[in-house]
């Protein structure tokens, strides 16, 4: 792909495509590509964490089935790293928390409404001395919330979404 529109019909046919599956898209400068695909969708900044306790275990939640990172929305006004704070412990109930690091972000587009949303998701390395019975947020289709060591993680970032193995797996190993 090597221009706006050849980006944006290749985008907008795929969502179309009832048996649409995971894509990867390389095209030109990614910066360019990111504005151009902020022009055309409905652009949200979410915030969430990799947060490690002291038995160097991280934490994962399973939401609709699927392994993931506690994040979510960011209201407006918060700054990004009180957004990561404050996702974490809603979707898990842990606390206190530190961050420790920022990590690579991730971008994803989903349908919400019979609208096509393009998410940021800024990510951070976070670290806990909880030791209590995590809390999953069930209002929010959460049913684990869950310490895996090394060889768990590994297996759920398998079964997880693309963008977040392509964009934290490198990451996530070095904190294991």
């Amino acid at each position: 792909l090597s221009n706006k529109l050849s980006l944006i019909s290749f985008v907008d046919q795929w969502i179309k495509n009832d048996k649409r599956t995971d894509t990867c898209i390389n095209t030109y400068a990614a910066e360019n590509m990111l504005n151009d695909l902020k022009g055309h969708f409905h652009f949200v900044e979410a915030a969430g964490g990799v947060v490690r306790n002291r038995n160097q275990q991280l934490l994962f939640i399973k939401r609709w089935g699927i392994w993931d990172l506690p994040k979510g929305k960011r209201e407006k006004g918060e700054k990004i790293e009180d957004c990561a704070l404050r996702e974490v412990n809603e979707e898990t109930g842990i606390a206190p928390l530190r961050i420790i690091d920022v990590l690579p972000s991730s971008y994803h587009l989903y349908l919400h409404k019979q609208k096509t949303i393009l998410k940021k998701t800024y990510w951070f390395h976070m670290e806990t001395d909880f030791e209590g019975v995590t809390t999953p947020q069930q209002e929010e289709d959460i049913t684990q919330a869950d310490w895996l060591n090394k060889t768990a993680c590994q297996q759920a970032l398998s079964e997880s979404y693309r963008s977040l193995r392509e964009s934290l797996s490198s990451a996530i190993c070095k904190l294991l």
